[in-house]
């Protein structure tokens, strides 16, 4: 019994061990273009190797090889990007950070590596509504999510955008490509509510509920969400700590 035990231990031991050395593995990416569309913010394509994949809604640790020696050399940021897509997408503001100063400066080619990705805002394949809520870039974890799913499930989403427009277009094009996506953008967090309050009390705790970005908004879309009468655990969230 005894031998039985010490093996069961040592597979779980090694499932364990290799499922962190596939979350934690490196790969390498090369700088494609950097965007300034406004002053603060950036927008970050990267190649994507042929074998990476992820889910819509994921982040990861982007670390810059170049600055190995100095504490700050990685970063967890959002991937704006699908899967489907040719590349890895990085949307985020640079308001004086050293790394972020290093990443937006980057030159053409220059090397990037990711690992770790993972998620906090995961998606059942079913047809349960999703209802969203973003707030300045953290638009660029819903960007994904909404691609993926929206004309096969009701998706809402408000985004408080913050003057964080790069996706306006194209998710104003995907509202009107598809009957069951409605999307809009606010200027506060109270019309935010107010264009979500009809989905919320349409779907109730029938509905995924995600919300991405500052944490000041987050912590008070939850709360209005569960005094709607939304149950915690339908509410997914993805708090983006610092934003320099």
């Amino acid at each position: 019994m005894i031998t039985i035990i010490l093996i069961a231990v040592a597979i779980l031991a090694l499932t364990v061990w290799g499922g962190i050395a596939f979350l934690g593995r490196s790969q390498s990416l090369s700088v494609k273009s950097i965007e300034n569309p406004s002053e603060h913010l950036y927008l970050i394509h990267l190649t994507k190797p042929n074998n990476l994949t992820w889910k819509s809604g994921s982040f990861a640790k982007f670390t810059l090889p170049d600055m190995k020696e100095n504490e700050q050399n990685n970063r967890w940021l959002t991937i704006a990007s699908s899967t489907s897509d040719d590349e890895i997408l990085i949307l985020t503001h640079n308001i004086g950070s050293f790394y972020k100063q290093t990443l937006t400066s980057l030159p053409i080619n220059s090397k990037v590596e990711i690992s770790w990705i993972q998620s906090h805002l995961s998606i059942e394949d079913n047809e349960e509504p999703i209802v969203c809520f973003a707030s300045d870039v953290g638009i660029s974890a819903i960007r994904p999510i909404i691609r993926e799913w929206s004309g096969s499930r009701p998706v809402t989403l408000s985004h408080l955008d913050k003057g964080v427009t790069v996706f306006d277009k194209e998710m104003t094009e995907l509202s009107t490509q598809k009957e069951n996506f409605t999307y809009e953008t606010s200027t506060s967090l109270s019309e935010s509510q107010e264009q979500l309050a009809e989905s919320i009390k349409q779907y109730g705790n029938k509905a995924t509920y995600l919300l991405c970005g500052r944490p000041d908004d987050l912590d008070k879309m939850k709360k209005y969400l569960e005094e709607k009468g939304i149950n915690s655990p339908q509410i997914k969230m993805d708090s983006f700590e610092g934003l320099k």
